[in-house]
Protein backbone atom coordinates (compact mmCIF):
# COMPACT_ATOMS: atom_id res chain seq x y z
CA UNK A 1 0.00 0.00 0.00
CA UNK A 2 1.43 3.37 -1.00
CA UNK A 3 0.81 6.20 1.36
CA UNK A 4 0.97 9.75 0.05
CA UNK A 5 4.19 11.55 0.77
CA UNK A 6 3.97 14.33 3.29
CA UNK A 7 5.49 17.56 2.06
CA UNK A 8 7.78 19.81 4.08
CA UNK A 9 5.23 22.61 3.94
CA UNK A 10 2.77 20.31 5.66
CA UNK A 11 5.32 19.43 8.36
CA UNK A 12 6.28 23.09 8.83
CA UNK A 13 2.64 24.18 9.03
CA UNK A 14 1.78 21.64 11.71
CA UNK A 15 4.99 22.48 13.60
CA UNK A 16 4.05 26.17 13.51
CA UNK A 17 0.60 25.37 14.90
CA UNK A 18 2.18 23.23 17.63
CA UNK A 19 4.57 26.03 18.61
CA UNK A 20 1.70 28.53 18.74
CA UNK A 21 -0.25 26.21 21.04
CA UNK A 22 2.82 25.56 23.19
CA UNK A 23 3.68 29.25 23.48
CA UNK A 24 0.13 30.12 24.49
CA UNK A 25 0.14 27.32 27.05
CA UNK A 26 3.47 28.47 28.52
CA UNK A 27 2.29 32.09 28.80
CA UNK A 28 -1.17 31.05 29.97
CA UNK A 29 -2.92 32.95 27.17
CA UNK A 30 -6.52 31.95 26.72
CA UNK A 31 -7.06 31.35 23.02
CA UNK A 32 -4.46 30.42 20.44
CA UNK A 33 -6.95 30.32 17.56
CA UNK A 34 -5.87 33.56 15.87
CA UNK A 35 -2.18 32.63 16.13
CA UNK A 36 -2.79 29.14 14.74
CA UNK A 37 -4.95 30.43 11.87
CA UNK A 38 -2.31 33.04 11.01
CA UNK A 39 0.44 30.39 11.06
CA UNK A 40 -1.53 28.17 8.68
CA UNK A 41 -2.34 31.05 6.34
CA UNK A 42 1.21 32.41 6.36
CA UNK A 43 3.16 29.22 5.64
CA UNK A 44 4.32 29.19 2.04
CA UNK A 45 6.59 27.03 -0.12
CA UNK A 46 9.66 29.20 0.37
CA UNK A 47 11.02 31.44 3.10
CA UNK A 48 10.99 34.40 0.70
CA UNK A 49 7.30 33.81 -0.12
CA UNK A 50 6.47 33.37 3.57
CA UNK A 51 8.29 36.58 4.48
CA UNK A 52 6.60 38.55 1.70
CA UNK A 53 3.17 37.17 2.52
CA UNK A 54 3.85 37.45 6.26
CA UNK A 55 4.57 41.17 6.03
CA UNK A 56 1.47 41.65 3.88
CA UNK A 57 -0.58 39.71 6.37
CA UNK A 58 0.71 41.71 9.32
CA UNK A 59 -0.51 44.81 7.48
CA UNK A 60 -3.87 43.10 6.96
CA UNK A 61 -3.95 42.19 10.65
CA UNK A 62 -3.55 45.83 11.62
CA UNK A 63 -6.15 47.02 9.11
CA UNK A 64 -8.67 44.42 10.30
CA UNK A 65 -7.86 45.16 13.94
CA UNK A 66 -8.23 48.91 13.57
CA UNK A 67 -11.50 48.48 11.64
CA UNK A 68 -12.81 46.06 14.26
CA UNK A 69 -11.87 48.42 17.10
CA UNK A 70 -13.56 51.31 15.29
CA UNK A 71 -16.78 49.34 14.85
CA UNK A 72 -16.68 48.16 18.48
CA UNK A 73 -16.20 51.78 19.58
CA UNK A 74 -19.24 52.89 17.62
CA UNK A 75 -21.36 49.97 18.81
CA UNK A 76 -20.38 50.45 22.44
CA UNK A 77 -21.10 54.18 22.17
CA UNK A 78 -24.53 53.54 20.71
CA UNK A 79 -25.25 50.60 22.96
CA UNK A 80 -26.91 48.65 20.16
CA UNK A 81 -24.90 45.49 19.67
CA UNK A 82 -27.82 43.91 17.78
CA UNK A 83 -27.02 46.00 14.66
CA UNK A 84 -23.70 44.17 14.25
CA UNK A 85 -25.46 41.65 12.02
CA UNK A 86 -25.81 44.42 9.43
CA UNK A 87 -22.51 46.21 10.07
CA UNK A 88 -20.24 43.15 9.90
CA UNK A 89 -20.93 42.25 6.22
CA UNK A 90 -20.71 45.90 5.20
CA UNK A 91 -17.33 46.09 6.94
CA UNK A 92 -16.10 43.03 5.04
CA UNK A 93 -16.95 44.75 1.74
CA UNK A 94 -15.14 47.90 2.81
CA UNK A 95 -12.08 46.03 4.10
CA UNK A 96 -11.71 44.04 0.89
CA UNK A 97 -11.86 47.27 -1.11
CA UNK A 98 -9.33 48.96 1.21
CA UNK A 99 -6.85 46.08 0.88
CA UNK A 100 -7.28 45.91 -2.89
CA UNK A 101 -6.88 49.68 -3.28
CA UNK A 102 -3.72 49.59 -1.15
CA UNK A 103 -2.42 46.75 -3.36
CA UNK A 104 -2.55 44.34 -0.44
CA UNK A 105 -4.58 41.57 -2.08
CA UNK A 106 -2.74 38.93 -0.06
CA UNK A 107 -3.84 40.74 3.11
CA UNK A 108 -7.58 40.40 2.45
CA UNK A 109 -8.07 37.01 4.11
CA UNK A 110 -6.25 37.76 7.36
CA UNK A 111 -7.72 41.26 7.48
CA UNK A 112 -11.24 39.85 7.34
CA UNK A 113 -10.39 37.00 9.75
CA UNK A 114 -9.15 39.47 12.39
CA UNK A 115 -12.12 41.79 11.81
CA UNK A 116 -14.61 38.91 12.06
CA UNK A 117 -12.83 37.45 15.08
CA UNK A 118 -13.13 40.75 16.90
CA UNK A 119 -16.74 41.44 16.04
CA UNK A 120 -18.22 37.97 16.42
CA UNK A 121 -16.59 37.35 19.78
CA UNK A 122 -18.46 38.41 22.87
CA UNK A 123 -15.33 38.54 25.02
CA UNK A 124 -14.90 42.29 25.45
CA UNK A 125 -15.31 42.41 29.24
CA UNK A 126 -11.94 44.12 29.72
CA UNK A 127 -12.66 46.62 26.97
CA UNK A 128 -12.55 46.38 23.21
CA UNK A 129 -9.21 48.21 22.90
CA UNK A 130 -7.36 45.65 25.02
CA UNK A 131 -9.18 42.83 23.26
CA UNK A 132 -8.24 44.26 19.85
CA UNK A 133 -4.60 44.68 20.83
CA UNK A 134 -4.48 41.10 22.08
CA UNK A 135 -6.00 39.71 18.87
CA UNK A 136 -3.55 41.70 16.73
CA UNK A 137 -0.71 40.44 18.93
CA UNK A 138 -1.95 36.84 18.74
CA UNK A 139 -2.20 36.97 14.96
CA UNK A 140 1.22 38.56 14.63
CA UNK A 141 2.74 35.85 16.85
CA UNK A 142 1.37 33.17 14.53
CA UNK A 143 2.82 34.93 11.50
CA UNK A 144 6.24 35.32 13.12
CA UNK A 145 6.30 31.69 14.25
CA UNK A 146 5.45 30.51 10.71
CA UNK A 147 8.24 32.69 9.30
CA UNK A 148 10.79 31.38 11.79
CA UNK A 149 9.78 27.74 11.29
CA UNK A 150 9.92 28.12 7.52
CA UNK A 151 13.36 29.71 7.70
CA UNK A 152 15.03 27.46 10.27
CA UNK A 153 13.31 24.06 10.16
CA UNK A 154 15.19 21.53 8.07
CA UNK A 155 14.83 17.79 8.29
CA UNK A 156 17.89 15.83 7.12
CA UNK A 157 17.34 13.91 3.85
CA UNK A 158 17.95 10.50 5.45
CA UNK A 159 15.17 11.12 8.01
CA UNK A 160 12.87 12.39 5.25
CA UNK A 161 13.48 9.16 3.37
CA UNK A 162 12.84 7.05 6.47
CA UNK A 163 9.60 8.91 7.23
CA UNK A 164 8.64 9.05 3.54
CA UNK A 165 8.60 12.81 3.62
CA UNK A 166 9.05 14.21 0.16
CA UNK A 167 11.46 17.08 -0.14
CA UNK A 168 10.15 17.56 -3.66
CA UNK A 169 6.43 17.51 -2.85
CA UNK A 170 6.16 21.28 -2.46
CA UNK A 171 8.28 22.00 -5.54
CA UNK A 172 6.26 19.50 -7.59
CA UNK A 173 3.05 21.23 -6.56
CA UNK A 174 4.40 24.58 -7.68
CA UNK A 175 5.52 23.11 -11.00
CA UNK A 176 2.09 21.56 -11.55
CA UNK A 177 0.35 24.86 -10.77
CA UNK A 178 -1.36 23.68 -7.60
CA UNK A 179 -2.40 26.65 -5.52
CA UNK A 180 -1.08 27.35 -2.03
CA UNK A 181 -4.27 26.28 -0.34
CA UNK A 182 -4.29 22.97 -2.24
CA UNK A 183 -0.76 22.12 -1.18
CA UNK A 184 -1.02 22.18 2.59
Amino acid sequence: MNFPRIGMRNIKTSTSVFLCLLLFEIFNRENALMACVAAVICMQNTVVDSFRKGTERIKGTFIGGIAGAFVLFIISSLGHENILIFIIPLGVIILIEICVSLELKNSVVICCVVYLGLLTSRQHENGYILYTINRILDTSVGIVIALLVNKYMNIPDNIKKLLKISKDTDRDAVDKGISDKDNI
